[in-house]
């Protein structure tokens, strides 16, 4: 890797997500690896129609980017509409159109996937991810060894392999739980730099909830992003190497465009140390409908959380609307603004965390000056 990677946020393979990754400063972008997932098929649209959308969008929003791509969603039976694979046809359309990417493999994919990664992984040359998730922690040295044995068959040196230990959602867990999870996770982590040196480990989660219900009308409320102190607590216990953070931005985990809520609501999240902050306005059917986003980015605003307009294209956006020179834009919209305030303040805030791990400062400082 040209730059030391801090920071593998997951992302939805969608165009707001994908314009908000673009959007991060170069300075900044250099130290993030996205892994961005394919959501399968809307509808009746063809696997094709996805994948060439998928394909156009990251070289339309993030031509720049080097990125994992997790294409688990095209089934090993779909193929395009001349008959050709559709994994090996995106993944060629990909490396025409100049996409520095990384494929992914996750022990939950369909196995025989591997054997067609592989050469897709060999050919690309920038190495191989693996997407593992709690169950694989919890197999121990069998996953370790079993990714070290393929990547052996494979030629793949570790040096050029990437693992993103995925934790999924953990804002709902108590204290116990993530306990358990943090010694889980440092135990993986710990066999792992012990018997192979790979290219980077980063540990994934998200505390972000899956909706508004938990904040009142017209209201706001902080989530502690647990997600922080687990992974600080475990890149602790890490050699000199480091340990990359990674979350799922502003969007929750089992997220799903086939879901449409009935009654969505106006809100916008904003990042800040070591909390999302939820502003929530109400029903996008009523009252001023999607003109109530001016109000909600003045209360963003007006609240001691907001750091400055030009601290990233989301903030110049809200600061914008508040101010009557920006449209209010639509849901689409505000994923793309509070995603990149968020991918752009983590972007940030790591270097400083881990500048101040070097000069000494314990975990549990670090977490009472960012709280």
């Amino acid at each position: 890797m040209d730059a030391k990677t801090l920071y593998s946020p997951i992302l939805k393979g969608k165009a707001n997500d994908l314009k908000a990754l673009g959007k991060i400063p170069r300075s900044l972008a250099l130290h993030v690896h996205a892994l961005v997932e394919l959501l399968s098929p809307n509808g009746r649209e063809s696997i094709e129609t996805a994948c060439v959308r998928f394909a156009h969008q990251l070289r339309k929003h993030c031509p720049l980017n080097a990125v994992s791509v997790d294409l688990h969603a095209i089934a090993p039976e779909h193929v395009t509409n001349d008959g050709s694979p559709a994994l090996e046809a995106l993944c060629t359309n990909l490396r025409g159109l100049g996409i520095l990417f990384t494929p992914v493999f996750g022990f939950d994919h369909e196995p025989e996937l591997w054997d067609r990664i592989v050469p897709i992984a060999t050919s690309q040359g920038r190495g191989l991810t693996f997407r593992l998730k709690i169950d694989d922690l919890e197999a121990g040295e069998d996953t370790i060894y079993d990714i070290i044995e393929r990547l052996r068959y494979a030629h793949i040196p570790t040096s050029d392999t990437k693992i993103l230990i995925d934790l999924e959602s953990i804002g709902n867990l108590d204290s116990v739980s993530l306990v358990r999870l943090r010694g889980l996770t440092q135990d993986f982590v710990e066999v792992a730099t012990t018997v192979a040196k790979f290219g980077l480990i980063s540990v994934i989660g998200s505390s972000m909830p899956k909706d508004v219900s938990d904040v009142k009308k017209e209201g706001t409320k902080a989530f502690y992003r647990h997600e922080m102190p687990l992974w600080l607590n475990v890149a602790a216990g890490v050699s000199s190497e480091g340990l990359a953070f990674g979350d799922y931005g502003i969007v929750h985990p089992n997220f799903s465009d086939k879901i449409i809520p009935k009654h969505p609501n106006a809100k916008i999240r904003y990042t800040r140390g070591l909390h999302h902050h939820i502003f929530r306005g109400y029903s996008l059917r009523e009252g001023l409908k999607y003109q109530q986003y001016s109000e909600l980015a003045r209360r963003v605003l007006n609240s001691s959380v907001f750091l400055d307009r030009n601290y990233s294209f989301g903030d110049d956006y809200v600061w914008r609307c508040a101010n009557g020179e920006e449209r209010c834009g639509n849901l689409g919209t505000w994923v793309e603004v509070d995603m990149n305030h968020h991918l752009v303040h983590v972007a940030a805030q790591l270097p400083q965390i881990l500048t101040r791990v070097a000069a000494g400062v314990s975990a549990n400082e670090l977490l009472a000056m960012d709280s």
